[in-house]
């Protein structure tokens, strides 16, 4: 089902509820805004009330997404998916963001209007039949190259066979992923050869796929410590052992004003001995201790932090409130995400 159809099919149910939709917009960009909505939305009750939405769709939504999801509107925002979960929903409502589902349940409220459907079944949708992992630019593999050229905008202009050893993807996937960049408006060819476009929406693309399709697939160990204070006494112990900062932690170093409850490692191999050195014990269920397998393969080896994109999308990804607010403090204050969102 692609967009337009699902949001028809959403407002097809959201009639149901005494309102008539009307889209005035697809792929909306409005004055200042680097990211495009998928819609502009008007709703309208049986009384003649209306509201005007800023909309976006998403084919999965998870609680995680639901908070760390951010829209690129001016206008109140709508959510259009195909299914909002008791727990997707929540969180949603805590942030004000408004949504419709194709299964027809619903949250909309301004004014005097207040529509709250909750519990209907998911629909049967159709699943794409490309496997996550291969799909593009936003599949498993796509992503370490898009990485990549997210961290380091300049290796863009740069042959296939580097990118390919950068992200330790395969030439063809390579090429895949600079078309298909190419052909969103991702990229465009300059004087002086490919350039990266509209980098702030291709980060928040990147952050929402990498939740879903990456970051599982990298866990190496969840552990746990009683106190957390000495990793920041380490860095000359993880830069002889290869091991980088991410997550929360590695945000702390970007802003120093943040205090982090957790540690996010991202490693070669398994570091066992550092593991027994400062006894983290293996954690049950999640730990304050994540280790992580590290996927890409640039010339940052020198630096103890990894590439603040990703620091940024680990934040995004938790699904915590708190790192959410800390992913919004250093996207408006590391140089390398501020220069994305003017791209």
């Amino acid at each position: 089902m692609n967009e337009k159809n699902l949001i028809q099919v959403a407002l097809d149910q959201a009639s149901e509820y005494g309102l008539r939709g009307e889209v005035l917009a697809v792929a909306y960009a409005q004055p200042g805004d680097t990211r495009r909505l998928d819609a502009v939305l008007r709703l309208t009750t049986r009384s003649g009330a209306t509201r005007t939405y800023g909309t976006e769709v998403k084919h999965r939504l998870t609680p995680e997404l639901a908070t760390s999801i951010t829209l690129p509107t001016q206008l109140p925002e709508l959510l259009v998916t195909t299914y909002v979960s008791e727990a997707v929903a929540e969180r949603l409502r805590a942030r004000e963001i408004d949504y419709l589902d194709t299964a027809g349940n619903a949250h909309l409220a301004w004014g005097d209007v207040l529509v709250d459907v909750r519990g209907r079944r998911n629909p049967v949708v159709q699943r794409p039949r490309t496997s996550p992992r291969a799909a593009g630019a936003f599949g498993r593999s796509g992503l370490r190259v898009v990485f990549v050229l997210l961290s380091r905008p300049d290796l863009v202009t740069r042959p296939y066979r580097v990118l390919a050893e950068a992200s330790g993807a395969s030439l063809g996937t390579v090429k895949a992923v600079i078309d298909e960049l190419a052909g969103a408006g991702y990229l465009y060819a300059g004087a002086e050869g490919r350039r990266l476009a509209r980098g702030g929406e291709l980060l928040d693309r990147w952050s929402e796929a990498y939740s879903i399709t990456l970051q599982a697939s990298l866990a190496l160990g969840e552990f746990s410590v009683d106190d957390l204070s000495w990793w920041r006494n380490s860095e000359t112990e993880m830069r002889s052992m290869g091991i980088q900062v991410g997550g929360e932690a590695g945000a702390s170093l970007l802003d120093p004003h943040l205090r982090p409850a957790s540690l996010t490692l991202y490693v070669e191999t398994f570091p066992a001995r550092f593991v027994g050195r400062h006894r983290m014990a293996r954690a049950e269920g999640s730990g304050n201790v994540h280790i992580r397998e590290r996927f890409w393969h640039m010339p940052d080896r020198d630096s103890w932090i990894v590439p603040s994109p990703l620091i940024y999308a680990d934040l995004l990804a938790s699904g915590d409130p708190r790192q959410r607010e800390h992913g919004d403090r250093i996207r408006s204050s590391d140089d390398r995400l501020v220069s994305l969102g003017r791209s």
